[in-house]
């Protein structure tokens, strides 16, 4: 189901993210009769983003509206917005006086209320069964002069950093809390040396569920278990029996089962995550979709979003059925299936858009689910599904602007890799292409490796068409989407049959008749960042290419990632630094720099815990050395998320400097 838009008179650019608003976190009410969602705006001035609560009837497009009113004098974040069990107060995060807290509204409108003066980063919020206390987690308030010195940092963990939140120490680690409503009053109930997630009451109230990895060898054990704790304070006991992880667990609505995202393969990273179904005591969780080759939950990536999607599951029909999400190639749809495993196969909703991130349900009665859906052509709007079943899209925050500009449709093509794998990719136009003509082709590669590539708006993308180029992107081997085989097929093989499979999609995109052999460019971030940088090593077919926030040095990344000293060793098939040496180094581009002879762009953030700057810094030192034609541009004070996350400034400047580089090897 695509829009129509992109036919309009000018083209897009840069500048165009700054008017793009985002939608996201969409709640149903109780009733099913109201939805509540985020809206995202850029702020150009102050270089950020400014978020608000908006309300909508269910059954009427037309009643949508903003609830919360923050100040404008400074860019406001609102966000978690959720529903009392009664309907009556809808409880959210803002800081709006300086700090996040938690506030309250009323669904009506009117004046916000501050609950609570704790402040921090708040996530998990979730309501009490009776209405009169929340849940969250949020790192400990620390006074003045109990912060330590801003110049040292000591630790005895491995997992002592972590992209997007720095230097960890229990300033920054999350513990579970709960403040109620009627006082004020704030308790903490466990300690945050364990970054405790994902907290949610029992249907009696008496203890909070939480996800927690409290292993003695935690650091090199990445198994996440169900924990409880008495919602008055007491000693977590572990409830999951520890054979493999557990994502958003949720109770049924008159208790009993917990649904949650997971395997049953321990550390397995990229073992599908199933729909997983367990008593509140422990007993052996049973999967409701084992039989399906598809991995729970949106794996399909975009440059401009709210979010990748909340992954809850949703009881819905009383507690007998339960709604989630799945990825399926280059779609992420929603499902339903029945909650007792009496269903072999999950049911699909009907004509949603292709792209599905976050959604709700209500659990009484027919559901009406709430979801925000994303195509080729938008970023992601409000729909609603009634309870017939019949899906209505609510808003439409971007349309003037699409309409506006002009936009590339993507073509889905099918091609083989290596060892005769059957592949999937698309391949977009010029927008203002002339029969007959030859042009310029862009391949390029998602991150992960364990991501997908599909139906959605990608910024990037239309910004290289609107250039003049054309693009193809792909999900070769290491790609979610396609079962375990497909997502397997790149674990200990970084650099052999992914490069066959992205070389295929070039060769594939070279028998469109309009596309020039001569002017190819190759471009990715992180793990497209490294297949980026291997690529170039392998072959000169490339005229110029762009690598972001990437990896060329594989040995040297264990010990400087964040992940580096556990995924590493994952993502390569147990090699360590020890024993694989040679071949760990053997599939590191820097080994290979010499080969290079393509221009290459090198972009990295200094505060990339992921893919640290060193990567960056060794790879343009090498090349420049060596003679090759190279720029390296460092951005301050941004992460591994600076394409998708990044202050709009750093975001505008990124994409200019990607399209100017284009510009001087391809035209």
């Amino acid at each position: 189901m695509n829009s129509s838009h992109g036919d309009g008179g000018r083209a897009l650019v840069p500048e165009d993210l700054w008017s793009f608003v985002l939608v996201g976190d969409p709640q149903v009410s109780p009733d099913g009769e109201q939805v509540v969602f985020v809206v995202t705006e850029t702020d150009e001035d102050a270089d950020g983003y400014a978020s608000s609560i908006w309300i909508a009837e269910t059954k009427d497009p037309s009643t949508l509206r903003p609830l919360t009113n923050p100040p404008d004098d400074e860019p406001v974040r609102e966000s978690l917005p959720r529903w009392s069990p009664d309907g009556f107060v809808i409880a959210f995060a803002s800081n709006r006086d300086g700090a996040t807290r938690l506030w309250v509204i009323d669904p009506e409108g009117g004046e916000a209320e501050r609950i609570s003066q704790h402040s921090g980063n708040i996530a998990g919020l979730n309501w009490s069964p009776l209405g009169d206390a929340l849940t969250f987690t949020a790192a400990p308030a620390q006074r003045e002069e109990d912060r330590p010195r801003a110049d040292v940092y000591v630790t005895d963990r491995l997992r002592y950093k972590f992209n997007g939140r720095g230097l960890m120490d229990d300033s920054r680690r999350n513990a579970v809390w709960t403040v109620d409503l009627a006082t004020g009053e704030v308790l903490q109930l466990t300690d945050a040396w364990w970054d405790d997630s994902s907290p949610t009451w029992s249907p009696d109230g008496e203890y909070i569920y939480f996800i927690s990895d409290r292993y003695p060898e935690e650091d090199m054990y990445y198994v996440t278990d169900l924990w409880r704790v008495p919602a008055t304070g007491g000693t977590a006991e572990k409830v999951s029996d520890g054979e493999g992880p557990i994502t958003n667990p949720v109770f049924a609505p008159e208790g009993g089962d917990i649904a949650f995202g997971g395997h049953r393969r321990r550390d397995d990273t990229v073992a599908n995550l199933e729909l997983l179904v367990m008593g509140p005591g422990g007993e052996a969780p049973r999967s409701l979709t084992g039989d399906v080759d598809r991995s729970v939950g949106n794996s399909v990536g975009a440059d401009v979003r709210f979010d990748g999607g909340n992954g809850d599951p949703r009881w819905i029909d009383g507690g007998s059925g339960i709604l989630f999400s799945m990825t399926d190639g280059g779609h992420c749809n929603l499902y339903r299936i029945a909650a007792d495993g009496s269903e072999a196969t999950p049911r699909a909703l009907e004509g949603l858009p292709p792209v599905v991130t976050s959604f709700s349900a209500n659990a009484s009665g027919d559901p009406v689910v709430a979801l925000v859906g994303a195509d080729w052509n938008t970023p992601g709007d409000l729909w609603v599904v009634d309870a017939a079943g019949r899906p209505l899209r609510f808003s439409h925050f971007n349309d003037d602007l699409l309409d506006e500009v002009k936009l590339s449709e993507p073509r889905r093509v099918t091609y083989r890799g290596a060892d005769d794998w059957p592949m999937e990719g698309w391949i977009m136009e010029p927008v203002d292409r002339v029969e007959g003509e030859r042009y310029p082709l862009v391949l390029e590669i998602h991150g992960g490796p364990a991501a997908t590539s599909g139906a959605a708006f990608f910024l990037e993308y239309q910004l290289l068409t609107a250039a003049g180029w054309g693009v193809m992107f792909n999900n070769p081997r290491g790609s979610k989407g396609y079962g375990e085989e497909h997502a397997r097929g790149v674990i200990g093989e970084w650099g052999k049959d992914d490069f066959i499979d992205l070389m295929a999609a070039a060769d594939r995109a070279l028998e469109m008749d309009w596309v020039d052999p001569d002017r190819l460019a190759v471009t990715g971030g992180s793990y497209g960042g490294y297949m980026t940088n291997w690529m170039v090593t392998q072959t000169d077919r490339f005229r110029a290419a762009a690598t972001f926030r990437s990896i060329s040095n594989l040995y040297t990344k264990y010990g400087c990632s964040d992940i580096g000293f556990y995924h590493n060793r994952k993502g390569m098939g147990g090699a360590d630094l020890w024993d694989s040496e040679n071949f760990i180094m053997s599939r590191s581009p820097i080994r290979y720099a010499p080969n290079v002879k393509t221009p290459i762009l090198i972009v990295h953030s200094e505060e990339d815990h992921r893919c640290p700057m060193e990567q960056g810094e060794q790879w343009f030192s090498a090349l420049r050395r060596l003679g090759v034609t190279c720029r390296f541009v460092r951005y301050a004070g941004e992460n591994h998320e600076l394409s998708r996350a990044g202050r709009p400034h750093n975001r505008v400047d990124r994409l200019h400097r990607l399209l100017d580089w284009f510009h001087t090897y391809l035209d």
